[in-house]
């Protein structure tokens, strides 16, 4: 079974797509009070289709404001059998 942790992978990818250490997330982290712009937001979000090969509907990605919404929006997008963890 696979396993997607998604505050690492968040990490990573703000790491490297924008060069921004984050520390101290959780599952309520407000994605918009990171001090992301809205360029880095989409290269988040394309390091995430990437990493996961998915791909998020932007009328979905525009309901997500949690790092917890972006678990649910990938959880229903992998693969049955991939564990989604925060």
């Amino acid at each position: 079974m696979a396993q997607v942790d998604i505050i690492h992978l968040f990490k990573q990818a703000a790491l490297e797509v924008n060069g921004k250490k984050l520390d101290q997330l959780s599952k309520d982290t407000v994605i918009s009070k990171l001090g992301l712009d809205s360029v880095a937001v989409m290269e988040l979000v394309s390091y995430f289709e990437e990493k996961l090969n998915i791909r998020m509907p932007d009328e979905d990605l525009a309901k997500v404001q949690t790092l917890g919404d972006l678990g649910g929006l990938v959880k229903r997008l992998v693969p049955p059998g991939t564990e989604v963890s925060w």
